[in-house]
C-alpha cells in the first residue's frame, strides 16, 4: 500500500557519533541469531544519521565508548546499531511508539521488548545505570509468557490486567481487544471506579465497543477523568481510542465505524468548530484512501483542499501558516511534561533522511520536525495531497490536472526540491515530457543546494533519466 507519513520526532543532540560500530552482527536478524544461541538480551541501539555536514560538526559521543562501559554492555548484551530509516527499524519503531532518538531498547531473545531508554550523554553513568535497569527488567516476566498465561486462563483477571500494563509500557497502545475480555469479568459497581474507569481508557478502547460503552457508565467519573488528568495522558487516551477505531475501521472496510471515528475525532476540537469539521473531513479522507475507495477518495479530495487550501492567496496562507505553527508548538509544549532541558534539531540538521526513492512506487515521507524551522504545512499538505493522487496511477486528466495545480501553488508558497520533484512526476503521467525534463531538472539543482541525502540527489538524477527515456 502507498501512503505518505508525517512524523514528528523529538531528536535529542549530539547524534551520537560514534565513529565505530557497537553491533555484534551484520544484520539485525542475525543479532536475533546470536542473542538467541547466546542466550543474552538484545539492545538495539536505533539512530538518526546526519548529513555528513552535519557530523563533521558533531562531537563524537566518548562516554559510550569508555572501557567500562563497552565492558557491561558485551558481557550482558548481544548489541546491534541501526538507522531508524531501515525498513525492519520502521515496524519496531510504529509496535513500541519510539519517538525519540536514539533510543536503546532492550529485548528478550523472541523480540519482547521488557525497557527502554533514550539520548546519549557525556556521563557514563547514564549508560552503566541503564544496564543496570535493564537487567533487573530482564528477569520479570515477558509479553510472550503472560501472554500465553492469559490464554492459558481467561478468567484470571490479574493476568490480563498485568499482561496490558506490560503492554502500555512498552509502548504498545493497541490493547482494545484485551481490554473487551477485562470489561467482561467486570461487576456494573466496578465502573464507579475512577481507577478501573481510566484503566479501561487508557487502554484504547473502540468506540463501538463494551468497553468504551461501560467506561461511560458513570458520567460524572467519566468527565472528570478528562478534567483532571494531565493534558498529556488525555491526548495519548484519545489518539489510542481514535486509532485503534480507526484501524479497526479500515481492516473491516467499515463506513460507519469510520463516521464514528471521524465524529469523535471533530468532538477533540470543541473549541474550535472550523478546525473540528477539517479534522473530520481528513479523517474520511484516510479512510477511503486505506480503503481503496478512489471515487469516493478523488471527489472528496477535491472538494477538500480546493475549499481549505485553495481560496486563500499565497500571503494569506503564509499568515495563517505561521499562526499555526505557533498555536502547535504551543500545544506541544503543554503536552509534554518535562521538556526544558531537551534540545532539539532543526529541520535543517536532518533533512530528508527519510526521501524515498521517487522513481519507484513505495512509501513517500514528510518529515515535519519540532522546531521553529518546521516545515510549511500547507504547502506540505498540498505537495504530499498531490502526490497521492499520482500514486493512485489515475489517468483521469482531470484529477491529474487538479494534482498539477496543487503542486504549482505548494512551489508557490515553499520552493523546495521535494516539491519541484512531484510537479515532474505529474508532468511526466499527464505526457507532458518536456516539462516533466525541465522540472525534474530543477529539483536536482536545488537538492544539491539544500543539503539533502546524497542518496536522494543519485535517485532524482536516476528519475531525470527515465523520464528522458520515457521509462518511467
Amino acid at each position: 500500500m502507498k501512503i505518505i507519513l508525517n512524523l514528528t520526532f523529538l531528536i535529542l543532540l549530539p547524534f551520537a557519533a560514534i565513529s565505530q560500530s557497537l553491533s555484534d552482527a551484520k544484520t539485525y536478524q542475525k543479532a536475533i541469531e546470536l542473542a538467541q544461541e547466546r542466550q543474552k538480551p538484545l539492545l538495539l541501539i536505533i539512530n538518526v544519521k546526519p548529513s555528513d555536514e552535519m557530523a563533521a560538526k558533531i562531537k563524537p559521543n566518548q562516554a559510550i565508548k569508555e572501557d567500562d562501559v563497552i565492558n557491561k554492555m558485551k558481557a550482558n548484551f548481544i548489541v546491534f546499531e541501526a538507522n531508524f530509516a531501515d525498513t525492519v527499524m520502521r515496524k519496531i519503531i510504529s509496535t513500541y511508539k519510539i519517538t525519540n532518538f536514539p533510543s536503546f531498547l532492550f529485548m528478550h531473545t523472541n523480540q519482547d521488548l521488557f525497557y527502554k531508554d533514550f539520548g546519549y550523554s557525556s556521563d557514563k553513568s547514564k549508560y552503566l545505570t541503564m544496564m543496570d535497569k535493564a537487567l533487573l527488567m530482564s528477569k520479570e516476566e515477558s509479553m510472550t509468557t503472560l501472554a500465553k498465561a492469559h490464554e492459558a486462563n481467561k478468567t484470571d483477571i490479574q493476568i490480563l490486567k498485568q499482561l496490558i500494563n506490560l503492554r502500555k509500557k512498552n509502548g504498545i497502545t493497541d490493547n482494545s481487544e484485551l481490554i473487551e475480555d477485562y470489561v467482561n469479568m467486570l461487576k456494573v459497581g466496578d465502573f464507579n471506579d475512577y481507577e478501573t474507569v481510566l484503566f479501561i481508557l487508557e487502554a484504547g478502547p473502540q468506540l463501538d465497543g463494551n468497553a468504551y460503552k461501560f467506561s461511560r457508565t458513570n458520567l460524572a467519573i467519566f468527565n472528570k477523568i478528562y478534567q483532571q488528568e494531565p493534558l498529556d495522558k488525555r491526548v495519548a487516551i484519545n489518539n489510542a481510542i481514535i486509532m485503534n477505531s480507526y484501524n479497526a475501521a479500515v481492516k473491516e472496510k467499515n463506513i460507519n465505524k469510520a463516521y464514528q471515528v471521524a465524529n469523535f475525532v471533530r468532538g477533540t476540537w470543541n473549541s474550535n468548530r472550523d478546525k473540528g469539521e477539517k479534522a473530520f473531513e481528513t479523517r474520511m479522507l484516510a479512510y477511503y484512501n486505506a480503503v481503496r475507495d478512489t471515487t469516493s477518495y478523488f471527489r472528496s479530495a477535491i472538494s477538500f483542499y480546493d475549499r481549505h487550501y485553495m481560496k486563500l492567496s499565497a500571503d494569506s496562507i503564509k499568515k495563517l501558516d505561521k499562526k499555526n505553527k505557533a498555536e502547535d508548538l504551543e500545544k506541544m509544549r503543554r503536552q509534554m511534561p518535562d521538556n526544558s532541558n531537551r534540545k532539539m534539531a532543526s529541520k535543517e540538521k536532518i533533512d530528508s533522511l527519510l526521501r524515498l526513492n521517487p522513481t519507484q512506487k513505495v512509501t513517500r515521507t514528510e518529515m515535519t520536525f519540532t522546531a521553529v524551522t518546521a516545515t510549511n504545512q500547507y504547502s506540505n499538505e498540498l505537495n504530499n495531497i498531490a502526490y497521492k493522487f499520482y500514486q493512485t496511477g489515475t489517468k483521469n486528466i482531470n484529477h491529474l490536472s487538479k494534482a498539477m495545480i496543487w503542486s504549482k501553488r505548494a512551489i508557490e508558497l515553499d520552493p523546495k526540491s521535494s516539491y519541484y520533484d512531484t510537479l515532474a512526476h505529474i508532468y511526466y503521467a499527464m505526457g507532458i515530457y518536456n516539462e516533466a525534463l525541465v522540472t525534474q531538472k530543477i529539483a536536482m539543482d536545488l537538492a544539491k543546494k539544500e543539503n539533502v541525502n546524497a542518496d536522494y540527489v543519485l535517485r532524482a538524477g536516476q528519475a531525470y533519466e527515465k523520464m528522458k527515456n520515457k521509462t518511467l
